[in-house]
């Protein structure tokens, strides 16, 4: 778990107890509620192995596409690449709206469910910002998703959101074109092409989502497309023929976590191995008294059947 918290005083009340400050991570997280965010159900302890335990959605379908360095993956069509877009746009906003930063973007985690609905997961390295001030000090995530504003040695204060946006827009790259923009195995060579290399289109795109790649890809983040913009962008709305749920309707705000979510945000595998036997005798003790009264039932209606035949001899 790497999620940071940075929420000026909820964050330096409890920065001198590394376990609330875990606490509240996951209290967050798990009030997250959207569409296009794998759902956190639970958070178990386990005391005997030092280690924690996530429970989320189930995802069947797996990730959005596997990238490797050396080899080029099936690109997705336009209109798919679209849908699937436009999802991920969703759930960063919702993300965005409630102070948190994703931070490392990319397939890897864009999970695909049984239906092909995409969501994002794995938070490991996010960070939650205070209100109106969504800076990074320190880079993160995966080298050849990071905009070129992180892959400078000490770069000082970043916009996390337009960070997240550049690796929107190399998600989207890897989508069209099954690869990253830039590849190479020299950590050092990557970062310099991300910052100094021109990249490559081809010539088979549309205008449309030429000018996307240009603007979202954009170096300079100061110019780097926004949120709201790529909203209005004619690629993302086909022409104006295709609607987004509005930014009001998608980005509904999570409440502080309460002293009570906070000291429930993790539960102990104990006490719920304890609470799943509890169930588990109680079920078979159900069945066992639902057995006997079948049986007495059973054993009652033979009784009356007898009755009644002895009744009807004594007539006769």
């Amino acid at each position: 778990m790497g999620l940071g918290v940075n929420r000026g005083a909820a964050a330096a009340a409890v920065a001198s107890n590394p376990l609330d400050l875990v606490r509240g991570e996951l209290a967050v997280l798990k009030k997250l509620n959207h569409p296009h965010i794998v759902r956190l159900y639970e958070v178990l302890d386990d005391p005997s192995g030092d280690s924690l335990y996530m429970v989320f959605d189930m995802m069947h379908n797996g990730v959005l596409m596997d990238i490797e360095l050396d080899q080029v993956a099936p690109p997705y069509t336009d209109d798919m690449a679209r849908r699937y877009f436009k999802e991920m746009m969703l759930g960063i906003e919702y993300l965005h709206a409630n102070d948190i930063v994703h931070r490392d973007i990319k397939p890897d985690n864009l999970l695909l469910s049984k239906d092909n609905v995409l969501k994002i997961v794995d938070f490991g390295v996010s960070e939650m910002f205070v209100k109106g001030n969504d800076k990074l000090k320190k880079s993160a995530g995966s080298p050849a998703f990071m905009a070129p504003e992180l892959c400078i040695a000490k770069h000082g204060e970043v916009s996390g959101k337009a960070t997240d946006i550049w690796s929107m827009g190399v998600t989207l790259y890897c989508m069209i074109f099954g690869k990253t923009p830039f590849v190479s195995g020299n950590l050092l060579e990557l970062y310099e092409m991300i910052k100094e290399a021109p990249i490559e289109y081809g010539d088979d795109l549309s205008d449309n989502l030429l000018d996307l790649f240009h603007r979202i890809l954009d170096k300079n983040p100061d110019t780097r497309i926004t949120m709201r913009e790529l909203r209005e962008h004619p690629w993302i709305t086909n022409d104006g023929t295709e609607t987004m749920l509005s930014e009001e309707e998608n980005c509904d705000i999570v409440s502080e976590p309460t002293e009570e979510e906070m000291n429930n945000a993790i539960k102990s595998i104990a006490s719920i191995f304890a609470v799943m036997k509890a169930v588990t005798k109680f079920k078979r003790h159900s069945r066992s008294l639902s057995q006997k009264s079948l049986n007495q039932m059973m054993e009652d209606v033979k009784k009356e059947d007898e009755l009644a035949e002895a009744t009807q001899r004594l007539q006769v």
